[in-house]
């Protein structure tokens, strides 16, 4: 029986809708360059690409001004979808980039998507409950020879305690959600402070376009929460044929991030 410690009240796609009333062409540049810094020196033009949980679809919206050939976006959040709408009507509603509402783990679905050759996914599979699964159906979405760039919560000791606190602030009231985000904020002032910067300058965009205010919402409430090591998506990724091309890894509760190549062999 689901207790309300379990229950969710999270909702990524109103985090980013929200995020959207605020975003503008900055926003869009540095989404571009973080694309062509992580991807260097692989051109988007002219590639297929998905791009699963999209979000905002500030990332999509980045490949399709970079001159991809063809873009798929999708969401299991409807409200995630509708944000990507967004941004998609606002170019004209191309016709190369699609947008669906649609899950990683539906397994007939993903395999009536096609092949792609760079396969995106930010912070999205270890919020599915089924990290593995998804990962492994990712997977067969690339090309031999695509590009799969991902990023995933590192493991840490922390975690048991990382997912309490995101039970809590799910089960919070509104009130209740508000001052655990403040106390976070909080914090995030005090440490600028210790390093000689402005405290009031807490909420400088990131440089993938996002900022730290909806970064702070998505960590306290992004529900289902999953973590996994540097070399537990390594061996995964050898498994199934991957060859790491590149690679961030960073500390517990943030993300690590990966890019590897599809070889021939895996196919």
């Amino acid at each position: 029986m689901k207790t309300k410690e379990d229950a969710i009240s999270f909702s990524f796609g109103e985090n980013w809708q929200d995020y959207l009333k605020n975003a503008s062409e900055r926003e869009v540049d540095r989404a571009k360059r973080d694309i062509e810094e992580w991807l260097d020196p692989i051109s988007i033009s002219g590639k297929a690409i998905i791009d699963i949980g999209s979000g905002s679809g500030i990332h999509s919206l980045a490949f399709y001004l970079l001159g991809a050939k063809e873009i798929c976006s999708f969401d299991f959040d409807q409200l995630s979808v509708d944000a990507t709408k967004t941004l998609w009507e606002k170019e004209g509603r191309p016709p190369n980039w699609r947008i669906f509402h649609g899950s990683i783990l539906d397994e007939e679905w993903i395999k009536s998507l096609g092949k792609f050759d760079i396969v995106y996914f930010w912070g999205v599979l270890h919020h599915t409950g089924a990290i593995w699964d998804a990962f492994e159906k990712s997977i067969s979405l690339i090309k031999t020879g695509g590009i799969l760039w991902i990023s995933l919560y590192a493991k840490g000791p922390r975690y048991v305690k990382d997912l309490e606190l995101k039970k809590k602030y799910n089960s919070s009231s509104s009130r209740g959600k508000h001052r655990m985000i403040s106390k976070r904020i909080g914090r995030l002032m005090l440490g600028r402070l210790k390093h000689f910067q402005n405290p009031f300058t807490w909420n400088e965009n990131t440089e993938r376009g996002m900022n730290v205010y909806h970064d702070v919402v998505d960590w306290l409430g992004g529900l289902p929460y999953e973590v996994a090591s540097e070399d537990e998506v390594l061996r995964f990724g050898r498994k199934y044929g991957l060859v790491l091309e590149r690679i961030t890894v960073r500390k517990e509760g943030g993300c690590s991030i990966y890019v590897f190549s599809r070889s021939i062999r895996s196919e």
